[in-house]
């Protein structure tokens, strides 16, 4: 019988990685009982990123009370590495577009505070590294209201804190002194966005509509960012405004690595090296990959996760299935896959299929399943 690998990334704002997973395992289980199954639910950094790493084994979870993006009290998880003493966080579990109701989307308000109430926790349990996923903002300030709560001040001209939220990036005149313990830890940012801080192709002009962000609150947002970065140049020398990857979760690149010393990684690079992708492939001969996203299109081909985990199985000769509710690509242009399928089957909206996702999964699992088993 064969032995397959679950290894997706979730279907964001329907299913976790981690409901894929199961459900892909109960199918199988059902239509081929001696089949072997091995689950790896997988995140690029957003939605899943702390999961992935406690559910493999690697890493404890931990909860705590924390701020949502507009200040509400929320509870949120980061997963724990104690003998590395490496902490991973999601900034999405505290500062997520999932966290609110459409009409309470504004970044002019919306704030990171609570991913630094987050690492304050991790760091208080003497974490030496933090690895923070990026992905599914709510937010665009910058990573002021993180770097705020982990006690880096910023200050107005007529010497005040600065307030929350995006609108008040323009306010920022000068930043105080970065405790020294901050620069202490190796940070890495988990991302897959390659998206400078600023310009058409910047965090606020990109990102920002699925933010909330209107054409009357756009121009006052980026200033925000421009400010920010030019002030971050005053204080440490460093130009954040085009470097790769630091319009990331609406700018928090640029605030962790101009003023922290943050590197960026690929989200799937950080996962790989610690779930050993490639030796799973090695000890075991998986014969298929079924990995999946909420939206395959050209994007995809860029380095996300499906066809980075596609690629990889490829190596060995792994026949790869790649599900997701939006498809608009094929195998043509995507030849990691040996196929591309759509679940959704028949005429529906977003919210229709958002709702019925784990029924369209377990569907289309079933029909894909009685092609292989004959």
């Amino acid at each position: 019988m064969p032995t397959y690998l679950i290894a997706p990334d979730s279907f964001k704002g329907s299913i976790s990685a981690i409901q894929f997973c199961e459900i892909a395992q109960q199918v199988i289980i059902e239509k081929q009982p001696g089949a072997k199954v091995l689950c790896r639910p997988l995140s690029d950094g957003g939605e899943g990123f702390v999961d992935a790493f406690v559910y493999a084994g690697l890493a404890e979870e931990h909860k705590i009370w924390c701020s949502n993006p507009l200040g509400r009290k929320t509870k949120a998880k980061f997963a724990w590495m104690s003998d590395s003493k490496t902490a991973i966080i999601e900034m999405a579990q505290a500062s997520g577009l999932p966290l609110l109701r459409p009409d309470d989307r504004n970044p002019l308000q919306t704030h990171t505070t609570g991913t630094g109430q987050l690492i304050q926790a991790a760091l208080d349990l003497g974490a030496q590294k933090v690895v923070l996923g990026l992905g599914g903002s709510a937010t665009n300030d910058g990573g002021v209201g993180a770097l705020k709560a982990l006690g880096i001040p910023f200050i107005t001209a007529t010497d005040k804190a600065v307030g929350l939220g995006g609108q008040a990036l323009t306010q920022i005149k000068t930043i105080g002194e970065v405790p020294a313990h901050l620069l202490e830890i190796e940070w890495v940012l988990a991302c897959d966005v390659n998206n400078p801080l600023l310009g058409e192709n910047g965090a606020t002009h990109i990102f920002g509509p699925q933010k909330g962000v209107t054409k009357q609150t756009l121009p006052i947002l980026e200033k925000g960012l421009e400010n920010f970065a030019l002030v971050i140049q005053q204080t440490t020398g460093k130009d954040i405004s085009h470097m790769e990857g630091a319009g990331a979760a609406g700018g928090m690149a640029a605030g962790f690595m101009g003023l922290l010393n943050a590197k960026t990684e690929p989200g799937f690079d950080v996962l790989n090296r610690q779930l050993k992708l490639n030796e799973l492939f090695e000890q075991h001969p998986i014969d298929y990959l079924i990995t999946g996203e909420g939206k395959t299109d050209e994007q995809t081909a860029f380095g996300k996760l499906p066809v980075r985990i596609a690629s990889l199985a490829k190596q060995y000769q792994c026949k790869t299935i790649g599900l997701c509710g939006h498809l608009a690509t094929d195998t043509e242009t995507m030849s990691e896959f040996d196929a591309l399928f759509s679940i959704i089957n028949k005429p529906m909206d977003e919210y229709q299929a958002i709702g019925q996702t784990p029924m369209l999964l377990r569907q289309s699992l079933t029909s894909i399943l009685g092609i292989i088993g004959h």
